[in-house]
């Protein structure tokens, strides 16, 4: 009997360790940082990458003077397009951050900033909607509000 509880504990101890490497609100918030990424440097292909196909992508943009709004959706096909045709530099930039997770799927709402050239365009939240397969997580949606006032600096 004693035989057998030292390799047991020893491999619950190690299954333990295992499961305490993989930080599942890092691996979510690494997808989120690439897409980011893939925006600011323009890169349709790591954007596909962290993206389903059949990813939702829908922008809310407010106008400056009078707030009324539009709503725009795209597929990942088209947001790809449009950054391989883009050329200004953009900087956005995620602020505050809150990450939820239950088991495969995960919603992340981060505040955020974003620049054109070094001048601040709008703010607003994104919404970024995720799912883990074949152990990767990926974007099953991306949702964002684009406010022109209130702005930080």
């Amino acid at each position: 009997e004693r035989r057998m509880i030292r390799p047991l504990l020893t491999a619950m101890l190690m299954l333990g360790a295992t499961a305490a490497h993989a930080d599942p609100k890092a691996e979510v918030l690494a997808t989120v940082d690439a897409a980011l990424t893939a925006v600011n440097t323009n890169d349709a292909a790591l954007l596909e990458k962290v993206m389903l196909p059949t990813a939702a992508i829908v922008a809310q943009d407010y106008d400056a003077k009078d707030g009324s709004h539009s709503t725009h959706a795209m597929s990942v096909a088209e947001m790809a397009k449009a950054l391989r045709t883009r050329g200004p530099k953009i900087d956005e930039r995620r602020t505050a951050t809150t990450v939820l997770i239950q088991r495969d799927l995960a919603h992340v709402w981060a505040e955020y900033t974003l620049d054109i050239d070094g001048k601040r365009l709008h703010c607003g939240v994104d919404s970024f909607g995720l799912v883990k397969q074949d152990g990767q997580w990926r974007l099953s949606s991306l949702t964002w509000t684009a406010e022109p006032n209130g702005c930080p600096k």
